[in-house]
């Protein structure tokens, strides 16, 4: 695990209009733009490591300018970096623990700002467990609903905190519930947001299961 400092301390920002970040998940990018070019270099002959956040609505009027921003991001540390001819990256890049940025001081050539960690609230690893066990249950029961989806053996071997994180990245949810995710402190509240998400897509989805039989041709 690793040590995070207390205090304050700078990290490069990547802002993003459409996409929450978490930690404990995974993300491919394409990085194209020349100031992010930059950052990714820097980051890649530093520690590896830049921060995700979120674009607040209107970000479209000044967005290659620095639009606001949510405070609440995500490290990230990037496992593989691929440089393109042309100056671009691919890019994957792990979720390591929540950030809430202090105040930005630098905007030139790429956002940085004095950001300091905010890791979850802990809990008994009884009440852990027994969360996790709900999820996966649930996340195992909605997966049956989707066509052609096939097993996802991880969904019994990772976390709470990896299966909830996981979950939410994953699922069509407004890019701005998502963020109000990603600002809740304790871990356990998050997985039940998301548990019950899933619990009423669940009951959506038996209802009008006898619907779709009706109207699918390889029903008949």
């Amino acid at each position: 695990m690793t040590d995070w400092p207390n205090s304050e301390f700078l990290l490069p920002l990547f802002p993003l209009p459409n996409l929450v970040f978490f930690p404990r998940t995974r993300l491919p990018l394409h990085v194209f733009e020349p100031r992010y070019r930059q950052m990714i270099s820097d980051a890649v002959a530093a520690d590896q490591r830049f921060g995700i956040v979120l674009l607040r609505p209107g970000w479209e009027n000044d967005y290659f300018g620095a639009p606001p921003i949510h405070t609440f991001g995500t490290v990230g540390q990037i496992e593989q970096a691929v440089p393109l001819d042309d100056g671009r990256y691919n890019i994957l890049v792990r979720g390591e623990v929540r950030f809430r940025v202090v105040g930005e001081v630098s905007r030139e050539p790429y956002r940085t700002a004095r950001v300091i960690v905010q890791p979850e609230q802990s809990r008994e690893v009884a009440q852990s467990y027994a969360q996790k066990a709900w999820l996966a249950d649930l996340s195992r029961r909605y997966l049956d609903y989707l066509p052609d989806q096939i097993a996802v053996p991880e969904i019994d071997t990772v976390e709470l905190e990896a299966l909830t994180n996981a979950l939410i990245m994953s699922l069509n949810i407004d890019v701005q519930e998502k963020q109000r995710l990603l600002e809740i402190d304790d871990l356990i509240a998050r997985a039940d947001e998301v548990a019950h998400e899933l619990q009423n897509r669940i009951e959506s989805l038996q209802f009008l299961a006898p619907y779709r039989r009706k109207t699918d041709p390889s029903q008949n």
